[in-house]
């Protein structure tokens, strides 16, 4: 044992001091200056570990994705010589489901991948904007602007037997070809809009719910983001669909609330491949994935009906570690060889990809809803959303007889004033002289199309 005389004592306990000032280690103390230099280092190093590498994936990924793109276009020239001579071979080729190191990417010219940079960017950008949206104040005034009614299903819905539903999914050879001219039969379809891209559609005594969403919130039930407007009924009031149509697992189209409730044996869910897991993770079974252009028919009361799963410009992901590990889509239903209901759920514009569409399963379709909000904006969001004019191409390209408006005034996710996807889309419509067939619904208020 080392003994000190009481001199020496004092002066340890001095030079110990005088150590820690010049931030030598001390096992007596640790100077707050100490502290501090190498945790700006370990941060700072933590950031290059994840940014890094995340930086050279995303590189590989834009342009692993870009080659792709170019290969396939180029088989796809070979096959369609004419640009006009669209031939659903080289649709499969062109526009099948694109994966790069085991996500799936969009295989369009027109998109532009999104980094975590801009998704951050613009999410700090959104902080510092003042009452974003343009929402009054007053929940009178806003139920004067938007107003909310309480559905009033059809009758027959209302008291329909439980029907056994039949469905398979089918090769592309099994699908009946589609009819040109008009309609044996005008079967009207009942569409009640429940907000953002929930839908509950009748057509034919089939009953199918869009992108089931009765939340009131997105993410947090505290901070958001939460609904503007009210709910027209709770999910308990809704009648029980046959099929619920899911076009991607984004909060926003499918929420914990839907699941809960119809994770019995009824009602089908049919969803974009990949999903399952998502879906019996949260105890729902009675799953059908679809991959782009695969089809599932279905038999209710001796009737055959098709749904088929079709392209979008969009991305999926419930959080940034499962962003892209499930695709996404739009729906086409098929009903004696002519399209009925186009869901498109959420995309970008792609300028053939709608001329395809039609050519695959047949123009005028009788039903086309389509998002016209959340574009605002356009520089981050265009390669995932379309705008009021891009509404009318699609309608264009589908030749759909009729429009509906959605994916607007339910949640505050972009920039412009929540009621200019409604006006922008009815102006443009009057200005194109077809304000009768392509409008935005109120919410809860079903609109029979015939």
């Amino acid at each position: 044992m080392k003994l000190y005389s009481p001199i020496t004592i004092p002066l340890l306990r001095s030079s110990r001091l005088q150590s820690s000032r010049h931030g030598f280690y001390s096992t007596s103390s640790k100077t707050r200056l100490y502290r501090k230099r190498p945790s700006r280092r370990y941060v700072l190093g933590t950031l290059l570990t994840f940014l890094v590498p995340y930086t050279g994936y995303a590189l590989y990924v834009t342009v692993s994705a870009a080659k792709e793109i170019d290969v396939r276009d180029r088989e796809c020239k070979q096959i369609e010589s004419n640009p006009n001579d669209r031939s659903f071979k080289g649709t499969l080729i062109k526009y099948s489901p694109l994966q790069v190191l085991g996500r799936y990417e969009n295989p369009f010219t027109e998109y532009r991948i999104q980094t975590i940079y801009e998704f951050f960017f613009n999410r700090i950008v959104e902080v510092f904007e003042r009452n974003r949206g343009g929402i009054p104040p007053d929940k009178h005034q806003m139920d004067q602007l938007m107003p909310v009614h309480k559905p009033k299903w059809p009758s027959y819905v209302m008291t329909d037997s439980k029907s056994v539903l039949k469905y398979n999914v089918v090769a592309d050879a099994d699908i009946p070809p589609k009819k040109t001219g008009p309609s044996d039969e005008d079967i009207p379809i009942y569409n009640t809009w429940l907000g953002q891209s929930c839908n509950f559609v009748v057509y034919n005594g089939l009953k199918i719910l869009t992108d089931p969403l009765f939340s009131d919130f997105l993410i947090h039930e505290t901070f958001g983001p939460k609904r503007i407007t009210s709910l027209p009924c709770e999910i308990s009031d809704v009648p029980t669909p046959d099929v619920i149509l899911v076009s991607h697992n984004h909060p926003d189209h499918l929420d914990i609330k839907s699941m809960e409730f119809w994770k019995g044996k009824e009602p089908l869910w049919v969803v974009p491949k990949g999903m399952k897991p998502f879906m019996e993770k949260h105890k729902v079974h009675n799953v059908i994935e679809l991959s782009w252009w695969q089809s599932l028919q279905l038999i209710k009361n001796s009737e055959t009906y098709y749904i088929s799963s079709t392209p979008a410009m969009h991305w999926s992901g419930r959080s940034i570690l499962d962003t892209n590990q499930s695709l996404w889509c739009s729906f086409m239903l098929s009903h004696k060889g002519k399209p009925v209901l186009f869901h498109a759920g959420d995309t970008g514009y792609v300028k053939d990809l709608y001329l395809r569409i039609k050519e695959r399963y047949g123009e005028g379709c009788k039903l086309a809803l389509l998002p016209c909000g959340q574009y605002c904006p356009e520089w981050h969001q265009r390669p995932r959303h379309i705008n009021s004019r891009e509404v009318l191409n699609v309608m264009k390209d589908l030749e759909a007889k009729n429009v509906l408006g959605v994916h607007w005034g339910t949640f505050i996710l972009s920039g412009e004033y929540f009621l200019e996807p409604k006006q922008k889309l009815e102006l443009l419509a009057e200005w194109e002289g077809i304000k009768e067939n392509c409008y935005c619904p109120e919410l809860g208020k079903t609109i029979k199309i015939e």
